[in-house]
C-alpha cells in the first residue's frame, strides 16, 4: 500500500490570504510544484464548499495527475461531538461523492482516508465509521459508487495527555475498526502538536510527541499492528517547527519516526521556493526512530508550569487576537475556540493564538521559561534536552522576535524576568531583529501583524 509522505494542508498560517475558490488550483499546484502526494481538504471550523473534494478530483484527472495512486484527497471532517452535526455528515458525504465521481470518470478511488480531528474517545470513532458506511452503502445501492469501496478513518490525536498513552489508545482504535466490520492490519495515526501546545505548552507537547512516536515505533517492531504516523507541524517552533527553513533539519531528527508530514501554507507562500526545497529535503530524509526515555512527570510538570505562567495574561491575549487577520475562510475562533484546563477564558485556535503571543512581544515557545528553570534546579535539564535536542536552536530563533519593551508594556515585568532567566540557563544571548522589533514596538493593527509575519516567515 502506498502511503503519502507530504500532506498539503489549508492552514491559515501564512500572511497570504487564500480563498476557498482558490483551493482547488492550490491542491494541483501542491502536487506539481511542491511534490505533495496528498491534499487535506479541511472542513474543521472552516467554510469549505462541499463540492471541493470532487472539484479537486476533476481538476487532477483533467491534468493527468495520478489520482488514487500517487496523489490522494484526504478530507478533515468536523468532529460531530464538537461542531455542527449536519456539517460533519455533509463533509462525509462529500468524501463519498468524490469517490463516486472519480470511479465513474477514471475507475480510481480519490479518497482513501478521512481525518477525524480532536479524537479523544473510541465512541466518536465508531459513530463516524457507522455514518461513513451508511452513506457509502446508500450510494452503492444507487450504483453510484463501487460496493467494495472503503474509506478508512485517520484519528487525529491532539492532546499531550492522550498521546503519552497512545499505545493503549491504538489498540482500542483497532478494536473499534474491527467492530465496524474492518479487519485492519494497518492504520494511519495523525499526531497534532499545535492544539496540544495551546493546552499544555510547547515543551510538554513536544515531549509527548517524542514519547508517542517512540511507542508507535515499538508497536511496529512487535509486528502485531502496523502504524504509519502523520505529524502535523507548522513553521513556528511552538507548532513543531518542521516547516521552518531555519529549523527543519533538527526538528526532523527530533521527531524521527513519522511517515507523513504536513506541508502547511506559510512554507509555500511566505518563504522562497529554494527555502521550501530545503524543508522538503529535510522532511524526506530518513531518520531512525529514537529509543529514549521520556518521563511522564516532565510532561505533566511542563504543562502545569505553562498554564500557571499564561493564566494572568489570557484576557489580554484574547483582546490582542483582534489584530490577527484570518487568511482562510475559517469559522471565528470565538465560535470554535479552545479551552485550557484551569484557564477562565476561551482562547483562539492555535494559529491565531501563536500569532497573538508574537504580537504581544513574547514568542510562545518562551512561555516554557519556568519549566526550563524547574528542570535546571532539579538537575534534569540535560535529560530533557537530550529528548528535545532542537530546543536551543528554537530559543535562538525565537530570540530574534522577543521584545522586552513590548512584553513589559503589554503584559508586565514578571514574564520578562522568567524568560531572561531561562535564556541565561540555556546560555543564549538574544539577538533581536532590529527592524522587526522597531515595527513590533509600535504595532497595533492588522497590517502591522501581516508585516511582522512576513519578516518571521509565517503568521502563526
Amino acid at each position: 500500500m502506498y502511503i503519502p509522505c507530504l500532506m498539503c494542508t489549508q492552514h491559515p498560517d501564512s500572511t497570504v490570504k487564500i480563498t476557498a475558490g482558490e483551493e482547488v488550483d492550490e491542491a494541483v499546484v501542491a502536487f506539481l510544484a511542491y511534490g505533495c502526494d496528498e491534499v487535506m481538504v479541511d472542513y474543521e471550523g472552516k467554510a469549505t464548499p462541499y463540492s471541493q473534494p470532487r472539484d479537486v478530483a476533476s481538476k487532477a484527472l483533467a491534468l493527468g495527475l495520478p489520482l488514487g495512486e500517487r496523489f490522494f484527497i484526504t478530507p478533515r471532517v468536523p468532529n460531530p461531538r464538537l461542531e455542527d452535526f449536519e456539517r460533519s455528515m455533509l463533509s462525509l458525504e462529500a468524501a463519498v461523492l468524490a469517490n463516486s465521481y472519480s470511479q465513474r470518470a477514471a475507475g480510481v478511488q480519490a479518497v482513501k482516508w478521512v481525518v477525524l480531528p480532536m479524537t479523544e474517545d473510541v465512541e466518536t470513532m465508531a459513530f463516524v465509521y457507522k455514518a461513513l458506511d451508511m452513506k457509502a452503502r446508500d450510494l452503492a445501492e444507487l450504483n453510484a459508487v463501487k460496493r467494495d469501496s472503503s474509506i478508512e478513518l485517520i484519528p487525529l490525536v491532539e492532546d499531550a495527555m492522550r498521546q503519552i498513552k497512545i499505545e493503549s489508545f491504538i489498540k482500542a482504535l483497532f478494536r473499534t475498526a474491527a467492530q465496524s466490520g474492518r479487519i485492519l492490519e494497518h492504520m494511519r495515526i495523525f499526531l497534532g502538536i499545535s492544539d496540544s501546545a495551546v493546552r499544555h505548552g510547547h515543551m510538554a507537547s513536544a515531549l509527548a510527541m517524542v514519547k508517542a512516536l517512540g511507542q508507535i515505533s515499538e508497536i511496529n517492531r512487535d509486528g502485531e499492528f502496523k502504524i504509519s504516523p502523520i505529524v502535523g507541524m507548522g513553521s513556528p517552533p511552538f507548532r513543531g517547527g518542521l516547516n521552518n527553513p531555519h529549523l527543519a533539519v533538527p526538528e526532523a531528527a527530533q521527531y524521527a519516526g513519522y511517515k507523513t508530514a504536513t506541508i502547511q501554507s506559510a512554507v509555500r507562500y511566505d518563504v522562497s521556493y529554494a527555502e521550501y526545497q530545503k524543508v522538503r529535503e529535510a522532511i524526506l530524509s530518513v531518520y531512525t526512530p529514537r529509543r529514549l526515555h521520556v518521563e511522564e512527570a516532565w510532561i505533566t510538570k511542563a504543562s502545569e508550569l505553562y498554564r500557571e505562567a499564561i493564566r494572568p495574561y489570557i484576557g489580554k491575549i484574547a483582546e490582542l487576537a483582534n489584530a490577527i487577520p484570518s487568511t482562510r475562510d475559517r469559522v471565528s475562533w470565538r465560535e470554535y475556540g479552545r479551552v485550557i484546563e484551569g484557564v477562565e477564558w476561551r482562547v483562539p485556535r492555535a494559529i491565531v493564538y501563536t500569532a497573538t503571543w508574537y504580537f504581544a512581544g513574547v514568542p510562545p515557545t518562551l512561555l516554557d521559561a519556568r519549566f526550563i528553570a524547574w528542570a535546571y534546579k532539579n538537575d534534569v535539564l540535560d535529560d530533557v534536552l537530550r529528548a528535545l535536542p532542537a530546543t536551543v536552536e528554537e530559543w535562538k530563533f525565537e530570540s530574534r522576535f522577543y521584545s522586552r519593551e513590548r512584553a513589559e508594556k503589554t503584559l508586565g515585568g514578571e514574564i520578562v524576568k522568567d524568560i531572561d532567566n531561562a535564556f541565561d540557563i540555556l546560555g543564549i544571548k538574544p539577538e533581536p531583529d532590529r527592524t522587526y522589533i522597531t515595527l513590533l514596538n509600535s504595532a497595533d493593527t492588522q497590517p502591522h501583524a501581516i508585516a511582522l509575519g512576513r519578516i518571521r516567515g509565517f503568521l502563526g
